[in-house]
């Protein structure tokens, strides 16, 4: 439901932006305001059941089926609780080797657009789609969501396992998507202006779901919003996307325009498109205005547009474009100009669309020509020209070059200082599948003037070149520590995979020179085992998350402030580890053993039946060295610090909710690191808690039966969430009970009105009833029609807390009421003025019985 709504928003937002020229564009697909729960229904019940007979005497079975927006048909039995496209329904279950027919959809649904929604399937498998538009139309497909469809191999730089894509053909050339769990959020847009078009999900590989959801739409080729097709221009043929345009054909602002090839959708990759722009006169002049430029950011070198004077590439080149930046109109003078459109392999998340251009051929002699050296610099470069006497990037391996690998360490300091001097010097870092490299930079000097010399930071290496991280221009330079000696804020850089490499690029000059090694850069680095130590946060030093369903089931963390990373840290160090324990799980994190803390007089740590605690004096916690756990709501519910008694480790905390462990240094330096800990982590599988909705009219939960801890600071954490619901009017009776006697600050639970709100996404509004342990047992009567109930179990102990939850419902039907409804509190109940009523009732009634028999009597005697 959520995933709807959000695309319906989004879908809004781009109609919205089409009008303030953004740089996507694509149809607004919106069926109706009340489309709550996917784009054709409206609501999983409540209406009557198409297929079933209307005779039928169960009125309550047959009200039990989807109720659906405008363009909407129910299902049928196997899916009674969704409604799909009219023309469609018979696919809801299984969306798969079907044709999209644009007029037929039109005719049965009123809609010439709709949603595709792949079932899951187990590969190798195919499934394909035939969309076929009507005359004047194109196809477009919208992708949000992709599961288990391949992957992207940086190496041969294509889709590889399963992918997405128009066209069946071996050889197919074109754009395709592929992604192991991805939400594209704004969605991949692909277009096809080939008539009937093939849509094929094809898993070439093992898996255990693969599945995606898309939208399509049969758009028209006059939509001044939506789609584009050049205008003016003439097709070369015998190529794949050249068109030559002259000024004779151009004779309005607007009447010639070009495009990438597939604008405003996904271009394919590996491409070069040829735009010949030609006048008839030496005075014509060619403006071009940019309406969209959305290129990969930081591929300038294989994604850009070139702009040539004269019919060939090799001719001078006057303008370089890249990236999202719109440039200022250019205007040259012709005879001839070229335009080269250059598509490098494809990027990941596939968030682009290329460009789309205006041309405008003005006559007259030239007055106010735009010279090349304001136009925007060249790209390879970030800050200008490279000149010609800089080596550009080969494989080929130079003396300076060095490839550091995780075997010989995995943690260290590097310097270009102590290579034989090269042009390109590289230093490029192998980790294990599993690793992640985390670089600092401490120093660098670059002196040559107008960007001849640059260092750059690359995500990957020499053979997988993925994309620049980060480029830095001559002249410029970076001390680690200021005039004052005080270390500077690192600058640091994570790979995405497992390798990474740092280049710098000099004059050939500066070979010749006595003090060539003027030029240099250091630093530090650090290979992270993510499998084993957690996924590293990118824009942290030490933080970690350790996911239940995608780490290690058992591990350990271990203080951090050894690698030679920290060098240049000086001041307070913090390093946040985060264990989230999936919906099913639980989590234990242990501390094993840590240094004392020294007789810190700041801090004590006291220990009791609430978790450890740090009282401190006069300083707050953040100046004190100290290990700390915290819940998902940022509550403190274990803390070390000061000189605490080694005899109270372990200290374990067993959580059913997201637990943080921090470690804290307040003055941390490479020569006085901070304090040494080992902690443990295992997750678990037990499904007593977490946030689940029950449907049932009746129900029992009891928690688990743990055994007893193995020290004497253990103990337990929950924050469960359950919600009673029902779709009909009911009276709720829930029953709490337990056997042992503890304090309500040890754990209770507690009885809430639902409340949909987005700030709290517990939906826990207000406090109906609250149980402790020592009430034993209590029997709670919800009020009337409050068909919802939120039940909350909280608990921070050492005793594991031992409770059964049991609901009953007294459901209405026509005249089936047993008895008179509970009244809601502080209220006068209906029943209570039924029986008032009743009382004068019969009251009434025996006065009159009286008074005639009184008179019979009088007048028999």
């Amino acid at each position: 439901m959520w995933f709807v709504k959000f695309v319906i928003l989004v879908s809004v937002l781009l109609f919205y932006l089409q009008s303030i020229e953004a740089q996507l564009a694509w149809s607004p697909i919106q069926v109706d305001s009340e489309s709550s729960v996917d784009l054709w229904t409206r609501k999983a019940n409540g209406c009557p059941c198409s297929w079933r007979s209307s005779s039928s005497t169960n009125v309550d079975e047959d009200q039990d089926c989807a109720c659906c927006v405008k363009g909407g048909c129910q299902c049928g039995e196997e899916s009674p609780a969704r409604c799909g496209q009219c023309g469609l329904e018979q696919f809801c279950v299984s969306m798969c080797n079907i044709t999209l027919d644009s007029r037929a959809l039109q005719n049965s649904s009123g809609f010439a657009f709709g949603q595709i929604k792949s079932p899951a399937l187990q590969g190798p498998t195919v499934c394909k789609y035939i969309l076929r538009p009507a005359p004047g139309q194109r196809v477009e497909l919208q992708v949000y969501r992709l599961v288990s469809a391949g992957r992207f191999n940086d190496k041969i730089k294509r889709c590889e396992g399963g992918s997405l894509r128009f066209g069946e053909t071996d050889e197919y050339v074109g754009a395709e998507l592929c992604a192991a769990n991805e939400r594209f959020s704004p969605p991949a847009v692909l277009f096809s202006d080939e008539g009937a078009t093939t849509l094929v999900f094809n898993i070439t590989e093992q898996t255990v779901r693969s599945q995606f959801l898309a939208y399509f739409s049969f758009t028209a080729l006059s939509n001044s919003l939506v789609g584009f097709h050049p205008r003016g221009g003439t097709r070369v043929t015998s190529t794949e996307c050249d068109w030559s345009y002259h000024d004779y054909a151009c004779q309005t602002k607007e009447s010639c325009a070009i495009a990438s090839p597939g604008f405003p959708g996904i271009y394919p990759p590996n491409v070069i498109c040829r735009y010949l722009l030609a006048t008839s006169s030496i005075h014509t002049r060619v403006k071009i205005t940019f309406t969209s430029l959305l290129l990969p950011e930081e591929h300038c070198d294989s994604h850009y547009i070139a702009l040539y004077e004269g019919i060939v590439p090799y001719d001078k080149k006057l303008a370089t474009i890249c990236g999202t930046q719109k440039p200022d109109p250019l205007i040259f003078k012709g005879p001839n100009l070229l335009l080269e459109f250059n598509a490098g392999y494809q990027v990941p998340p596939f968030a682009y669309n290329g460009f789309s251009a205006n041309l405008e051929f003005i006559e007259g002699p030239p007055t106010t020509i735009q010279p090349p050296s304001t136009l925007p610099p060249p790209i390879i470069i970030e800050s200008g020209q490279p000149p010609s006497d800089i080596v550009e990037w080969t494989p080929k391996f130079s003396p300076c070059d060095k490839v550091i690998i995780e075997a010989n360490g995995r943690s260290g300091h590097f310097d270009t200082r102590g290579r034989p001097f090269s042009t390109n010097c590289r230093l490029i870092f192998k980790g294990k599948p599993t690793d992640v490299v985390h670089i600092s930079l401490f120093n660098y000097r670059l002196k040559s003037q107008a960007c001849r010399s640059v260092i750059e930071i690359v995500d990957g290496s020499l053979e997988t070149h993925k994309k620049s991280m980060h480029k830095m221009c001559s002249p410029t330079i970076r001390h680690a520590r200021d005039a004052d000696g005080n270390f500077l804020p690192p600058q640091t850089f994570i790979s995405s995979g497992s390798q990474i490499m740092v280049a710098l690029r000099r004059p050939n000059s500066g070979a010749n020179e006595p003090n060539n090694n003027d030029e240099f850069i250091d630093g530090a680095y650090m290979f992270h085992d993510e499998q084993q130590s957690g996924t590293l946060q990118p824009t942290s030093l030490c933080n970690t998350d350790h996911y239940g369903l995608s780490s290690p089931i058992i591990g350990n963390v271990l203080g951090p402030g050894t690698e030679h990373l920290y060098w240049n840290i000086e001041g307070s160090l913090s390093c946040a580890h985060h264990f989230i324990p999936a919906a099913n799980q639980s989590v234990i994190v242990t501390i094993d053993s840590l240094d004392r803390l020294g007789n810190e007089p700041h801090c004590e740590t006291v220990c009791g039946d609430a978790g450890c605690q740090c009282l401190t004096n006069t300083l707050p916690i953040e100046e004190i060295d100290h290990l700390a756990m915290y819940s998902e709501n940022g509550r403190m519910v274990n803390c070390l610090c000061g000189s605490f008694r080694s005899e109270w480790l372990p200290v374990s905390l067993r959580s059913w909710s997201p637990v943080k462990l921090i470690y804290s240094v307040a003055h941390y330096s490479w020569s006085s690191k901070g304090f040494t800990f080992r902690s443990s982590y295992s997750f678990n599988t037990d499904a007593i808690c977490g946030r689940k909705t029950f449907t049932t009219h009746s129900g029992e939960l009891t928690s688990n039966n743990f055994p007893t801890a193995f020290s004497l600071n253990s103990f337990y954490h929950q924050q469960c969430t359950w919600i009673l619901d029902s779709k009909v009017e009911r009276q709720l009776f829930v029953e709490i009970s337990t056997e042992q006697s503890r304090s309500c600050s040890a754990w209770n639970i507690s009885l809430h009105e639902y409340s949909p709100s987005e700030d709290d996404p517990l939906h826990a509004g207000v406090l109906l009833h609250l149980f402790c342990p020592r009430d034993r047992k209590k029997q709670y009567n919800m009020p009337w029609k409050l068909s919802t109930v939120v039940i909350r179990a909280q608990a921070m102990t050492r005793t594991a807390p031992v409770y059964t939850i049991k609901w009953t419902s007294q459901v209405v039907r026509s005249n089936n009421r047993l008895g008179p409804p509970t009244p809601a509190p502080n209220a006068v109940s209906s029943a209570q003025m039924s029986i008032k009523s009743s009382s004068c009732f019969y009251l009434t009634f025996c006065v009159r019985i009286i008074v005639l028999v009184l008179f019979v009597t009088n007048r028999n005697s």
